[in-house]
């Protein structure tokens, strides 16, 4: 794929719509070209932005009368019969009956209150991200790189890391807890390249998303028949994904968090 043909897919991406052969592809690409993984980074901002930022304005009543005042006249043939009360030309779209008026009414107000409906019961950005960490972990699972980096030791994959991505993730020895590491790798999600760190529990993989910043997290929910759990911890962000169960799932973030205060001791 070139970067012609990834601008074709960079808008679906943003908006959530791409399909997954055409992820597997452009996520391809992006790993070696930072121009468009810029231009999606821009894409995505200025969606989040038009969602939380976007404003209505209601048309003001004089708006109505000038339209009014700017169309045709009525014909002469109208003009010369003064008991004819039917406008003429295009005035006779606004001088509907009460009935149709009150029609139209109630179309426009199912209308905006769909529109309502639709937009406050849209995707949150934590939904976004929810989703983004889904495909991310299917596509690593069906591309055959669910690794790019294949170790058991945190200290060959935590420098593996160096110059792929512009920040260094930790990285946890969790096998005492039934968790062993079995690699890492680099992956794009929410506009940024980021770090993927890859457990084990018996014969389920557990990827953990590894985000700088303390935006959008994902909770602790199910989609699409996997588990997800999101925390916070030293500024970054951890999205944990398996097709274990939740228990499972639980004890691993515990895992995690029990490795984290151990460090801190």
């Amino acid at each position: 794929m070139d970067c012609n043909e990834a601008r074709h897919l960079l808008q679906a991406t943003a908006d959530g719509e791409v399909g997954a052969a055409d992820s597997v592809r452009l996520e391809r690409h992006l790993e070696d070209c930072d121009g468009c993984v810029e231009a999606l980074s821009h894409l995505q901002a200025l969606h989040r932005a038009t969602r939380r930022g976007a404003t209505y304005h209601r048309a003001p009543a004089e708006l109505r009368a000038r339209i009014l005042d700017a169309l045709p006249e009525p014909a002469e043939s109208a003009l010369a019969d003064p008991s004819s009360d039917a406008p003429a030309g295009w005035r006779r779209w606004f001088a509907w009956s009460p009935p149709v008026n009150a029609a139209l009414a109630a179309v426009t107000a199912a209308a905006v209150g769909l529109s309502l409906f639709q937009y406050n019961t849209g995707p949150s950005p934590d939904d976004l991200l929810a989703s983004s960490i889904v495909a991310s972990h299917v596509r690593g699972l069906i591309s055959n790189r669910a690794s790019d980096v294949v170790s058991t030791d945190q200290h060959t994959v935590k420098p593996w890391f160096n110059g792929r991505i512009d920040y260094a993730p930790d990285v946890r020895d969790l096998a005492s807890a039934g968790f062993p590491l079995v690699g890492g790798r680099v992956d794009f999600v929410d506009g940024q390249r980021v770090a993927v760190l890859v457990y084990q529990r018996r014969q389920h993989p557990v990827d953990v998303f590894v985000l700088p910043g303390t935006g959008a997290g994902v909770g602790e929910r199910v989609r699409q028949g996997y588990q997800l759990e999101s925390w916070t911890a030293g500024g970054m962000r951890y999205v944990a994904i398996t097709d274990a169960s939740a228990g499972d799932l639980r004890k691993f973030v515990q895992a995690w968090r029990n490795a984290e205060d151990g460090e801190r001791r």
